[in-house]
């Protein structure tokens, strides 16, 4: 269990939700730390001894240095409550208002830089914690009824549900945010309880822990320590994050920039778009986040290694060499700014220029050395696919196959190509178009009553045009779409079910589901909530056989679910597929419908012995069968010689939509003199 959170870890909603809040603020990102380099530069040049120009200076580095928390708070509150589900207004509402709490508590508390540590670290926790509240409370709270407001206004009904949840979450987390501004770091004595050296080197790999995570590691530790590394001295008038800026950092956390130089090499000759070449300008001034990012680096195991150790064995040399050697001796600061270049440092600092970059260069080699093989193996899983580097691994083909990874990598770009573009045409015809359900009827082979409809989703052009099934759902479903559509046919089905049951009509809906909705815990915990609403056994669900294979033992632990809740489990299109019978006894399936293929074949000798054996045999194993696609007498016929408890085809009835379903229905009764 813990391996597969482990491994999980970069594909968790939180990640995703970190690494998507970062992108979208990333214009913001870009014009700040570019506006920061240049107020730098100014502050550094004779024009910054004037009073007037100092005073503006200070005030604008101070708005630049306290509206990034805010900004990523407001970017990471949005982003988490679209991933959990939750009403992303309310969310931003809530996190500010326990940020301006937290402000308002900290009003001459402590220095700036301890402010900004402690916004950084909110600007995760208070988005984080406002999920989780709202998410919890959302779950767990008994549903609200609110009689004919809900039918007369759905969206009012809402939104007095969500502000309900957004009080009670405030009352819960505002005295917790009113303390974060007074809380003393966990770390905050780390330098009385362990030897400096082992102390800094332990800090260093914490704070790279967290950017890998996507936190921002200097305002956590910064928090966490009291601003313990701006304090304490390593030699005379060198703190040990001057030491960490002139030397551990190179290209910024991770030392990311032997990782840039690495990209650059091994994709030298690849065609593209490349996200080195957007990283490396602000590369140069040690800001690393457009590379972190985008890459991705955070949350991205296979970087792990490199990027924690790197700056650790980084600091780890530095402090053997400077601290316990005194081979760069101090003839007074060494603050530089963060920004500055890299190499530019050790004009800037009061010590010997050559012996720093004899240093900085020794340090660069380490952090290259270490990342060549991450970052090698990184480019070969790009270019294979990693399944197909997996693959390779576990046959010892590794090498082989790294011979013709160009070509593989180019056939599966053109192919992710080809279902982008089909996607995007899908899209285009949901965005113009229009989406329906439409209902086809099931028909008890002895009795001739209706027993029951399959739900179809039809689709029509911005003109009208009806748009087959094959030419939108798979390019959607490839994308991952699929979900979304599920949920969205399952609620209009509920809708069109109400209605009908307003006129006296109470007749079982299957609707087809694939395993994506299935195994995404929220859709699914959606769908089981769309079923409380509707007597038991209303809704059914129709699956492919190929859903049964994906997932299989979660898919079946959902179908328990399913189950237990009085839902009938169909499998459908049966013999278009494996035709695994194993597969439905492991799924504890219902009933099994027949595909009209094999319909067909039964018009030969052989294909009537298969029709028959195939009911037969399900039979025999306890399974209902209903025949698919029957359109005329002799089908009919011969079905029912084959013992199928139902059909359903254009023989029984055409799909209709909601509005002429209670017609057809007593248009069939008359047909089959049913009362």
């Amino acid at each position: 269990m813990r391996l597969s959170l482990v491994s999980s870890w970069p594909k968790s909603k939180f990640v995703l939700a970190l690494r998507e809040s970062f992108l979208a603020m990333l214009p913001v990102f870009l014009l700040l730390q570019g506006m920061g380099l240049g107020l730098s530069a100014l502050e550094l040049s004779d024009a910054a001894n004037s009073s007037v120009l100092r005073h503006v200076l200070s005030s604008v580095l101070g708005f630049q240095q306290f509206f990034w928390p805010v900004a990523m708070l407001v970017s990471t509150a949005i982003h988490l409550a679209r991933a959990y589900g939750e009403d992303p207004i309310y969310t931003v509402v809530l996190t500010l208002s326990l940020m301006l709490l937290a402000l308002q508590s900290s009003q001459g508390l402590g220095e700036s830089k301890q402010n900004w540590a402690w916004m950084m670290l909110g600007s995760v926790l208070l988005p984080g914690a406002s999920v989780a509240c709202m998410h919890g409370l959302s779950r767990w709270m008994p549903r609200l009824e609110f009689g004919g407001l809900g039918q007369a206004s759905p969206a009012m009904a809402r939104t007095l549900t969500q502000g309900l949840h957004f009080a009670l979450a405030l009352c819960l987390l505002a005295w917790p945010a009113l303390l974060l501004p007074h809380s003393s770091g966990p770390l905050e004595g780390i330098f009385e309880w362990m030897p400096q050296w082992l102390a800094w080197l332990l800090l260093t790999l914490l704070s790279n822990v967290a950017w890998w995570m996507g936190m921002n590691g200097a305002g956590i530790m910064d928090w966490a320590t009291g601003n313990a590394l701006h304090r304490v001295q390593a030699i005379p008038g060198v703190s040990l994050l001057d030491l960490d800026n002139s030397f551990n950092y190179i290209g910024g956390s991770g030392s990311t920039l032997a990782l840039l130089v690495w990209l650059v090499w091994f994709q030298r000759h690849k065609a593209g778009p490349k996200v080195w070449r957007w990283a490396l300008p602000l590369h140069l001034f040690n800001i690393n986040e457009v590379l972190t990012f985008a890459l991705p680096v955070v949350g991205n195991w296979l970087f792990f290694i490199p990027f924690v150790f790197a700056p650790t064995i980084s600091a780890w040399v530095t402090y053997a060499v400077v601290v316990q050697g005194q081979w760069i001796p101090a003839s007074g600061s060494w603050e530089v700014m963060w920004t500055i270049p890299h190499f530019l440092k050790p004009l800037m600092m009061a010590a010997p220029v050559a012996k720093v970059w004899a240093l900085q260069l020794l340090l660069f080699l380490l952090t290259l050395l270490l990342y060549r093989p991450f970052v090698k193996r990184w480019v070969q899983r790009e270019q294979l696919g990693e399944p197909a580097w997996d693959l390779a691994n576990r046959m010892n083909l590794g090498p082989e196959l790294e011979l013709y990874s160009e070509a593989r990598f180019v056939k599966r770009q053109e192919a992710q190509h080809e279902w982008g573009r089909q996607a995007q045409a899908a899209l285009k015809l949901l965005r113009e178009g229009g989406l329906s359900m439409h209902y086809q009827p099931k028909l008890e082979v002895q009795t001739g009553r209706v027993v029951g409809f399959e739900a179809l989703l039809r689709l029509q052009d911005a003109n009208g045009r009806p748009v087959a099934p094959p030419h939108f759902l798979p390019a959607l479903e490839r994308v991952g779409f699929g979900d979304l559509l599920d949920l969205w046919v399952v609620r209009q089905v509920v809708e069109d079910m109400r209605g009908w049951r307003a006129q006296g009509l109470d007749l079982p809906v299957a609707v087809n589901l694939t395993a994506a909705t299935l195994c995404d815990a929220e859709a699914f915990a959606l769908l089981m909530n769309a079923l409380r609403s509707l007597p038991a056994g209303g809704l059914q669900v129709e699956l492919l056989e190929s859903s049964l294979i994906d997932e299989s033992s979660l898919v079946r632990e959902r179908l328990v679910q399913l189950r237990e809740a009085g839902v009938r489990v169909f499998v459908d299109d049966f013999g278009t597929g494996y035709s695994n019978l194993a597969l439905f006894h492991v799924a504890e399936v219902d009933v099994v419908k027949v595909d009209r293929s094999l319909l067909l074949a039964a018009s030969e000798p052989r294909g009537e012995r298969l029709y028959r054996e195939v009911c037969s045999i399900l039979h025999r194993l306890g399974y209902d069968v209903v025949a698919e696609g029957v359109e005329t007498v002799a089908e009919r016929d011969f079905v029912a010689q084959c013992g199928v408890s139902a059909i359903q085809g254009w023989w029984v009835g055409k799909p209709v939509p909601s509005s002429q379903v209670p017609e057809m229905l007593k248009g069939l009764a008359l047909r089959f003199g049913v009362a």
